[in-house]
Order: C-alpha cells, then structure tokens, then sequence
C-alpha cells in the first residue's frame, strides 16, 4: 500500500489511515505548538509571550473545532460541539483572569467572573465525553456508570486533597487572610473536575474502540495537562508554591495544543466504535476503582485528629457523597451481573433469530414432563414441524427474506397453539411443539393437522406473499411405555420425514414400521458404501426408439444394484440414500463411464450403430459438483466418443432448486457438445413457459401423460401442446412409459419425436443389447438437434 492510496484500512480496533495528507496538519499542529510553548513561551525566549499563545491557541481551537467536525463528520456532532464551546470558555476565562489579576487574590473582593465562564466549560466538557463514553459501550446504562466511575474517582482525590493540601494551604496561619468557606470550596472545584475529566477519558478507554486512536491518546493528554495546571493554579493561589509566572500557563496551553490536534486528526470520528465487552460480570478494573475508593473516608478520618468544624462539615459532605455514589455503583454493578447471567442464560436455551426456546430447553422440558407421574394428562404430543422447500425461498428471494419468513412461521406457531404448550426452534427451519395432556392419536393426530391447515394462509414478508406449506411428524409418549426425551425427538423426527416422503404438506404419527424402515435404510447406507467396489451395481439400457418407425435412437442408462443377501433393491430405495449422503457424486460418475463404456463397445460391435447415443441420469448434488464437467470430458475422451453421443438428464424438479446455476452450468455442457435432457417433465414447478429459458434439447414426457392416452383422453391435447411448443422452440419430445400399441400410435399422431416403454423393450443387461437392437433396428442418421435462433 503507498502513501497515496485513500481510504481506511480497519484493523482489530483502530482505523489505520492510509492517505498522509489526512493526517499531516494534526501532526503539524502538535509539533509546533507544543515547541512553541516549550521553547518560547515557557522559557520567556521572546518576553512574555503569554498574550499571543492563547490568543493563537484560543483562535485555533475553534478553527480546528470546525474544520474537523465538517471534515471528519462524527456521529453524532453535537458532543464535539459542546467541546468546541468549552474551549471557547476557557479561553476567556484565561483572559478575563489576566485582565482582573485574581490570581493568588483570596481576599471578599475576588472577581468570580473568571471562575464563571471557566467551570461551565469543564461541565460542557465532561457532559461531551461522558456522551461519547456512552457510543462506545454496548451494554445497557453505559452511561451512568461511566458518569458514577468518574465522580468516584473526582471525590476521591477531592478528599484526599481537601484534608492534606486545600485545607492546610487555605488555613489563616498560612496566608493570613480568613479565606472563606465558598472560596475554598471554589478553588478545589477546578482540580476535582479535572480529576472527573481523566475518569471520565479513562471510561471512554474502556468502553470504545477508539482508545488507541491518535485522538483518543491526544484527548487524554490534553484532560492530563488540564489537571496538572489546574493543581500548578491552585498551588500559586493559596501561596503554597511560587511559580515563574510563563510556567503557570504551560499545562493549559499544552492543553490546547493536544485539543486542537486531535480534532484536526480523521481517528476523531472513530473515536466511539464500540467494542464486545464481557458482559458475564462488571469490568474488574472498574470495580477495584471503586473498591479503592472507598478505602479513601477510612484513611482520612484514622489520620485526622481534632479538625475544625468548618473542615469537618466539607470532609463529611464529600465523605457522604463519596460512600454513596460507590454503595450505588456497586449496586449498579451486581444488577448488572445478574441481568448478565440471566441473558446468557436465556441465550443458551433460546433461539437467536426468532426468540422460541431452542433444542436444549426443549430437550429438557420434555425430560422433567415425562419424568412427572401422569396424573390427569396420560400422554405427552411431540409435533416435529418441517416446512416444504424453505430452500427455494433462500436461493430465490435471499437469507434476508428467509429470516423474516422464519420469525412469521414463529408467530404464527405462537398464536396458533395453546398457551400451555411449547413452541421452539431446533435449526434451519425446524420447529419442534411440545402438547402436554394428549388423550390419544387421534387427538394428537388433529392438532397436527390444524398446525399444517394454518399454513394454508400465505405468509406477508416485506409486502411479498410467499405460500408455505410444512410436514408434521408425531411422536406420542403413552402411559404404559417407557421412552426418553431423545428418543422422542427421534420418533418425531422420523415420523416427519415420513410426511415429507409422502409429497410433503401432510402429517404423520410415529408407528414401529416407521422405526423399522429407518433401521432399514441405516443398513441400506451402510451396505452402500461397500456396494461400489464389490462390483454389485450393474447398468440395464433401455432402448429410445424413433416415434414414426420404432427404430432406436438411443439408449437409457438405469442402475442396478444386487445384492449377494438382500436381493436386487429397487432403485426408489437407494438412490434417494445415495443423494443424501452424497455418494450419488462417486455413483453418478462411474455410472456415467461405464454407460459411455458400453456405448463405445455396440459402436464398434454392431453393426449400423455409429450413431447410436446414450442417456444419463443426473442429480441436484451432482449438478452443484464441480467435478461433473471433468468427469464428463474424461469419459468421453477416455472412450473415445464424440460430445453428441451423450445425453444428460435431469428432473424438473431438480432444475426448479437453483435455477440460475445449474442453468449455467447446462449451457457449459452443451457448449461442449453434450445433449441436455428434461425428465419426468409435466410432474414439478415448471411450465412450457420455462422451456424458452432452459438450455434442453429434449423433453421426456411423463408417463402419467402417456397412460390411457386415447382419442377421448384429455391428457392428449396436452401431449400435443408441449410437442407443438416443443417443436417451436428447437426442443425434441420422447414420451415415457409407452406400454401398449394403442399409445404408441397416438404418440405419432401427436407428433412426438420419440418414445421408450415396455411395449419396445425392458431395460436390459448390456449382453442383451445387440439382440435388442437387431430386433428394432437403428436408426442411421444422427438424433435431430435444432439450433435455437438467438432472437
């Protein structure tokens, strides 16, 4: 990074500037201010200098007051107003003290004008960064504990300094003048409000990000310089001390310079960027500052004989106040601990997003009721609520969008239930209802079924009606059964996924058969992850043929799997698994080698098969590979097949999940070459509309078209409309499940392209396959492919 980059660089806590001509006046301003005060006006170099530097200082301080506020733009601005008037006051106060030469004057006939226009500014001062104290802490009363830390500290130091250096200094023996009572106290306000200023710099150090900033450490330098002038002031005024009088005024000027340059300096606006505090207890160093000064009132009354009355009155006042404001600060901070601990506490069994009680809550509200005797409620209803295709709303409309679907799924859970039961969130959108006091099945089986019915409103988010659906699964705990918590949440779960089997939107009540085919389907994985490189899955082939002669275009890949024990299992039970546990990627890419495999051997085997192709089936999770395109271009190459030989398909549905990426990720393959298919079309989210934006070249009409088709089957005029739109858009049809004559040649009136059922050929094993083909016969041309006119 150079020198002329611009822009902020964020670090852990502080702003790293990047552009030094940012930063360059405030450096400037430090450097020759404080030289100038140091080697002119302390050492009296040009005389007495004094009238000059506060009047560049006091002209510089509103200067760099405004620049820096237009400039750096702080939020919020009206703190560092108040700290642009304060010093405006200090600069009069100084001149008005010169002018009335009250200084060392403790005599009735004081001017108090001074002293007028200097505390107010202290008050703006410490008000202004007591507001930025408060920016920079998150928790709750920030505030008003950085305000009572602060006055602790400033009562502090004005006792000790009441009993053993104001009082004394103030005595008549010393300065032989009876001060009074009022004067005394006045000339102890300045040091005691400086002490307030460095508690209150020091609270912002604690509570904001912005502690190690170049303004901060400027800040704090200036609130240093201002207490130490403020004792140098009140050491000449009670005669204590004699100082060169070009001396007394250093700290304040040097006051003003660290002003003027932190507010020139562009940190001033990050001087408030809050960070996490712990919040699981009051911050220990604020706590032994408090604790230390209590210690103060012990110390000064076992070293105090004999006091007068007058001394006793204040140190009383002071000792009072003092106690009080420690008893309610540590107060403050025990209240504060334990609404800490109640938070982390409601935190670690609440969700975060919508508020509902979360897994272990529920985990353990269900642990004590079915732990209590079942007197007057025999049974316990667990409801395991899943809502249908909450990943499309994600991927279409945004998480945003999908967080405020949650927390309205919430609320409408919350006031769809009765008050006695527990509505809770365990992840995602998975919601869990605890119903205390069920009768029987039935009874749960009607609770669940209006939670589902009261979905049936859409949802308003942000002004958008989203339709949402969901799957209940119920698990009951009787009387006479013994279960745990865990496995109720385990029946209900399963219970669920039975619903969501089932098509969604639907309710299910947890049996034993439920537990059987989950026991059932963990075997299944199992035997899965073995069944690959002990040779048990096999490819059949389908054939494709040609609608007008029934020759084959083609062929379809369908996996197989036998099993030594189990027998051949159907590939509705093990493909969803395979999906699942993502071995449908390791599956899906040798089935895809070895159909290419098979294709290249009848090519070089039989005759007229040159142009023969061969049809895959691919899943969602295979699609979201970024293998797939590698393994695509591997097979073909490693068997020597043209792009055209190939043809993927994929369901509608399994478009519908993310569209825009899999769309791009179709139009890559046919880019290469590789035909693109639509299986089961008809059956899912899409419409004809979608074919103009899909990259297909085909569409596999769904075999629930194909059944009964006839001349009096309405399926036919849809048949016939997705073949003309079809046509219209470069886009070939094959109808499925094509079983008897009669559907055959209603197919070709229609005009689809072409077709595969039982009524042509099974699915074979590859060995069969020649017969198959010298059967049917090939065709000779290659499969038509139109081109889309891009217009």
């Amino acid at each position: 990074m150079t020198a002329h980059n611009v822009g902020w660089v964020m670090t852990d806590l502080e702003p790293v500037v990047s552009n030094r001509a940012d930063v360059r006046p405030a450096l400037i301003v430090a450097a020759v201010g404080a030289t100038w005060v140091l080697l002119v006006h302390a050492t009296g170099l040009l005389g007495d200098a004094s009238g000059i530097t506060f009047l560049l200082l006091g002209l510089g301080a509103v200067a760099a007051a405004t620049v820096g506020i237009h400039r750096w733009k702080p939020e919020p601005r009206w703190p560092w107003w108040l700290v642009l008037v304060a010093m405006i006051l200090f600069f009069f106060g100084g001149l008005t003290r010169e002018a009335f030469h009250t200084l060392g004057d403790l005599t009735p006939s004081r001017s108090l004008l001074p002293d007028l226009l200097s505390l107010p500014g202290y008050v703006l001062l410490g008000a202004g960064f007591l507001v930025l104290a408060r920016l920079g802490r998150r928790g709750r009363g920030g505030g008003v504990d950085a305000t009572l830390d602060a006055l602790v500290a400033a009562l502090a130091a004005l006792a000790v300094a009441w009993v053993y250096l104001i009082n004394p200094a103030l005595s008549v023996q010393h300065v032989g003048v009876n001060v009074g009572l009022s004067t005394r106290l006045l000339l102890i306000a300045y040091p005691a409000m400086s002490v307030f200023l460095v508690a209150i710099g020091a609270q912002v150090a604690f509570s904001s990000g912005g502690w190690r900033s170049y303004s901060f450490r400027m800040v704090m330098a200036a609130f240093v310089c201002l207490l130490l002038g403020d004792v140098i002031y009140m050491l000449v005024e009670t005669h204590v001390a004699t100082v060169p009088r070009q001396l007394i005024d250093v700290p304040y000027a040097l006051s003003f310079v660290a002003f003027i340059s932190a507010l020139l300096h562009p940190s001033m606006r990050r001087l408030t960027d809050p960070v996490r505090l712990d919040e699981t207890a009051p911050s220990r160093r604020r706590l032994a500052l408090v604790a230390l000064a209590l210690t103060v009132p012990a110390i000064v009354t076992l070293t105090r004989t004999q006091p007068a009355i007058g001394e006793r009155v204040v140190l009383a006042a002071i000792v009072l106040a003092l106690t009080g404001t420690a008893v309610y600060r540590m107060v403050r901070a025990l209240r504060e601990h334990a609404d800490s601990a109640a938070r982390l506490a409601h935190q670690a069994t609440h969700d975060a997003l919508t508020g509902l009680p979360n897994r272990v809550y529920l985990h353990e509200y269900l642990v004590h009721l079915l732990g209590e005797p079942s007197v007057g409620h025999p049974s316990v209803a667990l409801l395991f609520l899943d809502l249908d295709r909450f990943k499309l709303v994600n991927d279409t409309l945004g998480h945003g969008m999908g967080d405020e679907l949650l927390i309205a799924v919430a609320n409408r859970l919350r006031k769809n239930t009765r008050p006695e039961d527990v509505v809770g969130r365990i992840g995602g959108d998975e919601f869990l209802i605890v119903v205390d006091g069920v009768r029987d099945a039935k009874r749960a089986h009607e609770i669940a079924e209006r939670t589902r019915l009261g979905f049936m409103t859409p949802f308003s988010v942000r002004g958008a009606e989203i339709p949402v659906s969901s799957s209940v699964g119920v698990a009951m705990y009787g009387v006479d059964e013994e279960v745990d918590a865990e496995s109720m949440l385990r029946d209900a779960d399963t219970a669920m996924y039975e619903a969501k089997d089932a098509g969604g939107d639907a309710v299910a009540v947890f049996d034993a058969s439920m537990r059987d085919r989950v026991a059932q389907r963990l075997a299944l994985e199992s035997e899965m992850r073995h069944a690959l490189e002990r040779g048990e899955f096999h490819l059949h082939f389908q054939p494709i043929v040609r609608s007008m002669d029934s020759r084959v275009a083609g062929l379809e890949a369908l996996l197989r799997w036998s099993h030594p024990t189990l027998g051949n299992i159907s590939p509705e039970l093990f493909v969803p698994i395979a999906e699942d546990t993502g071995l449908i990627v390791e599956l899906g890419a040798w089935v895809l080698d070895q159909a290419c495999a098979e294709l290249a051997t009848l090519r070089q085997t039989v005759r007229s098969a040159d142009e023969l192709t061969v049809s895959v089936n691919l899943s969602a999770r295979q699609l979201r590979d970024d293998s797939l395109l590698e393994s695509v271009a591997r097979s073909l190459l490693r068997h020597q097949l043209p792009a055209g030989a190939l043809c993927l398909e994929l369901t509608e549905s399994t478009l519908m999940e993310n569209m825009s990426l899999i769309t791009r990720m179709l139009a890559t393959l046919r880019e290469c070459g590789v035909r693109v298919s639509v299986d089961d079309f008809g059956t899912g989210y899409s419409s004809l509309a979608y074919l103009k934006q899909l990259p297909v070249d085909e569409v596999k009409i769904d075999r629930s078209f194909v059944t009964d088709l006839g001349e009096n089957d309405p399926n036919a005029s849809l048949v016939a409309a997705v073949v003309a739109i079809a046509g219209s858009l470069g886009v070939s049809t094959v109808a499925e499940g094509v079983e008897t004559l009669e559907q055959a040649e209603r197919l070709r009136e229609l005009g689809c392209d072409e077709a595969q059922g039982f009524y042509f050929s099974r699915p074979v094993p590859p060995e069969r396959l020649p017969g198959v083909l010298e059967d049917l016969g090939l065709v000779a041309e290659p499969r038509l492919r139109i081109v889309r006119n891009p217009a």
